[in-house]
């Protein structure tokens, strides 16, 4: 049987039809009505119908992605997929990984995720920060710009030349403009706060406050870090590392070479192809599949 390694996608895969082909599924239904019942979303609306403002809000779309990604995982073991030698995520998608892996419930990370939003909503001013992707310039040149916007702040490692920076509106507006002429491609993301970086670290204390309740077990299969691809020691330090990355650089490219040391199968748990295309810019001899559609196993 196949020895996986599974990669879940972060915030940006939600899309209106995402739920195509699951909503037959017992497990998968389980886990969404569980996530609607400690959101008070209509998740499932949302995803086969829209509207597209719902699915997409700042404080829906993490909840969908994160719902969405456990819930495959869960139906696709009930199908008889293996347990994966390895797992990880990107961004929040490392949520995903821990809920998988059974550290903490899924209604631990939707906490996780509602305390970020309160604390930031009360930390940052509406419209204030914000953050923004760049491709096309290599590192040592982003960071010169970045030099020239001390406010700005690199906070997602992508790949060789794709990366996104955080920090106030103001700033990544004059630092959009500023490397256009010089990338392939630069702009805004729809997101209200400076995710991955120094300027969400105050809010951390607070953040765990809210999570003390929340005691962790240890993984019933190896985690890696999203942030420097070490592998994780027990359950304890999956969930911190799940906490801290609110104000940690994600580097992928790390992540994937973390993940390679413990097989090459790589299976993107998740709606779309998000870690389809980055994992496959980082290594081209690297093919991940994707989890998607219900399958046999």
């Amino acid at each position: 049987m196949t020895a996986l390694i599974l990669v879940f996608p972060g915030q940006a895969t939600e899309s209106i039809g995402m739920s195509t082909g699951w909503a037959p599924n017992l497990e998968w239904n389980a886990t969404m009505a569980k996530a609607e019942a400690c959101t008070g979303y209509a998740l499932r609306t949302w995803m086969s119908e829209g509207p597209l403002e719902a699915l997409r809000a700042q404080r829906h779309a993490p909840c969908i992605v994160l719902a969405h990604s456990v819930a495959v995982f869960r139906a696709q073991r009930a199908a008889g997929m293996p347990l994966p030698l390895g797992a990880s995520g990107h961004s929040m998608g490392f949520f995903s990984a821990i809920v998988a892996a059974e550290v903490v419930p899924l209604e631990a990370t939707l906490e996780l995720i509602r305390a970020t939003e309160d604390c930031a909503e009360a930390r940052f001013s509406a419209g204030q920060m914000g953050m923004a992707f760049v491709i096309g310039i290599d590192e040592p040149r982003l960071r010169c710009e970045l030099e020239l916007h001390p406010d700005l702040l690199l906070s997602n490692i992508n790949g060789k030349a794709q990366f996104t920076v955080s920090g106030p509106r103001s700033a990544l507006h004059e630092f959009i403009l500023e490397v256009t002429p010089h990338s392939l491609k630069c702009g805004l993301l729809p997101v209200r706060h400076p995710l991955h970086c120094d300027h969400m670290a105050p809010l951390i204390p607070y953040i765990k406050a809210r999570l003390e309740a929340w005691i962790p077990k240890n993984p019933v299969f190896p985690l890696v870090s999203p942030l420097d691809g070490r592998l994780l020691d027990g359950g304890f330090e999956a969930w911190e590392e799940a906490i801290v990355s609110i104000a940690s650089a994600v580097n992928w490219p790390l992540a994937v070479k973390g993940l390679k040391g413990l097989g090459v199968d790589f299976f993107e748990c998740g709606f779309g192809s998000q870690l389809k295309n980055l994992t496959g810019w980082i290594d081209r001899d690297l093919k991940v599949e994707s989890l998607q559609a219900p399958r046999v196993w």
